[in-house]
């Protein structure tokens, strides 16, 4: 598979506030320590990675020690990297600082504009192109439409998770996931109904002729549109929800996984909506595995 978007690294800082600052009234952080993991695209790649997949990722990052880290820790996992260093911009990078198990606060290092690189990833002999925007400026710069139409003319899988206000760039895509809030922006309506979220997700489909279309709802599991058939919804399955940071990413990451071993798309549904249900049991952003899964599927956890 090979991952092509906006990727980014994750931090965390941790440490002890026990007293007050003298300077101001906000807390003193004691450091006691730091964390990085790969965000965006690149926790879809390592996602990808961890089901067993072989993969290749590009986009653009920075001339700095994020872009140098994330670099790193995606081929210590086994990706191939094919990433552009975009000198006009910092790889975007999202600190948080960590009380005890309070977040105090989120830093985002980050620059949205258009990107300024012009490249095609370049993905001969794989067998699926995953798309992951977070809108942070290869959506802007044409980057997934130019990609779309070169996996189509090599006739290679698509699938993409994109932001409500890109849609339009990925039209064509064969399957496209959204979450509910996402799918509630790009239809302008609530959808807090089957019949509402039937409707919508049906239309939405059809106006940007994707393949087919998932809405994750979370508690109320994932409905299923596709081009002459019945609206399918798969039910959630039964677990204690601890931090759903990445659920998206994990989705759409076995989704594309099961599509490119040849499998269907209620099938890649149901696969998505497994490996999603294990990611949000963690804290934090995680990679699932397939034994998770299974433990999971088969009522062993």
């Amino acid at each position: 598979v090979h991952v092509f978007g906006d990727s980014m690294l994750d931090e965390w800082i941790w440490g002890e506030a026990t007293r007050i600052s003298p300077e101001a009234p906000v807390p003193v952080l004691r450091f006691t320590g730091r964390k990085t993991a790969p965000g965006g695209a690149a926790n879809v790649a390592m996602n990808l990675l961890s089901l067993g997949a072989r993969v290749e990722i590009s986009g653009a990052i920075g001339d700095d020690e994020a872009g140098r880290d994330l670099k790193a820790t995606l081929e210590n996992a086994g990706a191939k990297t094919q990433f552009a260093t975009d000198f006009s911009r910092p790889t975007t990078l999202k600190t948080r600082v960590v009380a005890g198990a309070q977040q105090m606060v989120r830093i985002d290092r980050e620059n949205d504009a258009p990107s300024q690189i012009r490249f095609l990833p370049e993905f001969a002999e794989v067998s699926a192109l995953c798309l992951s925007d977070y809108d942070k400026g290869l959506a802007a710069s044409g980057a997934f439409e130019r990609a779309i139409e070169a996996a189509k003319n090599a006739q290679i899988l698509v699938t993409a998770g994109p932001k409500p206000a890109n849609l339009a760039r990925f039209r064509g895509a064969d399957f496209v996931s959204l979450n509910l809030k996402e799918a509630r922006e790009a239809s302008g309506n609530s959808l807090e109904t089957d019949a509402q979220i039937e409707e919508n997700g049906a239309l939405l489909r059809a106006k940007f002729e994707f393949g087919a279309l998932c809405i994750t709802r979370g508690g109320a599991g994932v409905s299923l549109f596709q081009s002459g058939e019945t609206p399918q919804h798969f039910a959630a399955h039964r677990i204690e929800v601890f931090d759903v940071a990445g659920a998206g990413d994990t989705f759409l990451s076995a989704a594309t996984l099961a599509l490119a071993a040849g499998q269907s798309a209620p099938i890649a549904a149901q696969i998505g909506n497994l490996a999603a249900a294990c990611s949000v049991r963690h804290v934090g952003v995680v990679a699932v595995s397939p034994t998770e899964m299974m433990e999971l599927a088969t009522g062993e956890f």
